[in-house]
């Protein structure tokens, strides 16, 4: 979830186990700085993404700083940084429980996504994932966000936890809601065992549906609500699919072994590790050089380029280099440390 979402939940969850009518006005704010502080710091490993990208996505994003096990670790972390204020000296194990909850709401709202996260590391690389709801999501954070400004204005815990509660069956909503879409679209396939049901932004109706068939994948965008085309009209209603063809090795038989050499080299080994859903993007010839371009189908929205796009490039007789194609851009690309190769 975005880091505003984050902070809101952390708040919230404070607030619900505060019994806000015996706490002074000031040490309640107190109280969600440090939960608010404490539910966006997971995100910091963010900040690696300037060391190295890619290993950023493979290794970083989601893994240390999202681990249940290490949580009590950066609570103690966090609440030593705290020490600089006196309430928070004379308050220190409460602090430290402030920090532990607002970790912990972080790691929470973040199994709902695709994407997974390692919560058992560094015991465990796996991934843990719900997939229901999408990594930006409008009425979790206007949920959230109204129930905090009425605390703020008519403070009760009560209040707090009926908007958990509510929350709570928004997101049960969505469960369902993918079950749903996935009995709508597994009836239409004669090949879905390999179906998957990716949530999309801006309506908890709209979802990705990725049917893996051999080496590609059948993919459609269902609305569940609409008739034919959606508001967004690249959503279609349950009887009005569009499905394309996506593959790791394109449509272009005589490329194939191109594409198979790129997408097999040792430079590219994180990239295999982090894509769930591989395909081919785009193969470039400019001159004597040549790209293979590739992306994740988990990243991908029918109106936007593509947020991660890595490839491999190289010039005759010469060995492939690592690149990724910068976000928001077609062509600006960057070299990336050989070091992924390890």
């Amino acid at each position: 979830m975005d880091t505003v979402t984050h902070v809101l939940f952390g708040a919230v969850c404070t607030l619900a186990v505060t019994r806000t009518k015996s706490a002074p006005a000031k040490e309640l704010y107190m109280r969600l700085a440090v939960a608010g502080t404490a539910a966006a710091f997971p995100d910091i490993d963010y900040l690696s993404f300037w060391i190295d990208p890619l290993l950023f996505l493979a290794d970083w994003h989601r893994s240390a700083t999202h681990s249940l096990l290490l949580m009590p670790l950066w609570a103690g972390l966090l609440a030593s940084l705290w020490t600089f204020s006196l309430w928070a000296r004379r308050r220190r194990f409460m602090v430290y429980a402030l920090c532990g909850l607002g970790i912990t709401s972080h790691i929470l709202l973040d199994l709902l996504t695709v994407f997974g996260i390692r919560i058992f590391y560094p015991l465990s690389p796996a991934l843990y994932a719900f997939g229901t709801s999408f990594v930006i999501d409008g009425i979790v954070t206007v949920l959230l966000a109204a129930t905090l400004l009425y605390c703020l204005r008519h403070p009760a815990r009560d209040t707090a936890l009926s908007g958990l509660l509510l929350l709570t069956l928004y997101l049960g909503a969505q469960w369902g809601f993918r079950n749903h879409a996935y009995q709508i679209v597994s009836a239409q396939l004669s090949e879905a065992s390999d179906l998957h049901l990716l949530p999309q932004p801006f309506s908890p109706f709209y979802w990705q549906a990725i049917n893996r068939v051999g080496d590609g994948y059948r993919v459609a965008y269902l609305s569940l609500i609409a008739d034919d085309k959606a508001v967004i009209n690249h959503y279609r209603g349950p009887t009005a699919l569009e499905w394309r063809q996506e593959s790791l090795l394109g449509d272009d038989a005589g490329l194939a072994p191109l594409v198979d050499e790129a997408w097999r080299q040792p430079l590219f080994l994180k990239f295999r590790e982090f894509a769930r859903f591989p395909v081919l993007y785009r193969l470039d010839n400019e001159g004597e050089e040549t790209c293979v371009w590739f992306t994740d189908l988990r990243y991908t929205l029918p109106y936007l380029t593509p947020a991660f796009r890595y490839g491999m490039c190289h010039r005759q007789k010469q060995a492939w280099k690592l690149y990724r194609l910068k976000r928001f851009s077609d062509n600006e690309r960057q070299a990336l440390p050989t070091i992924t190769q390890h």
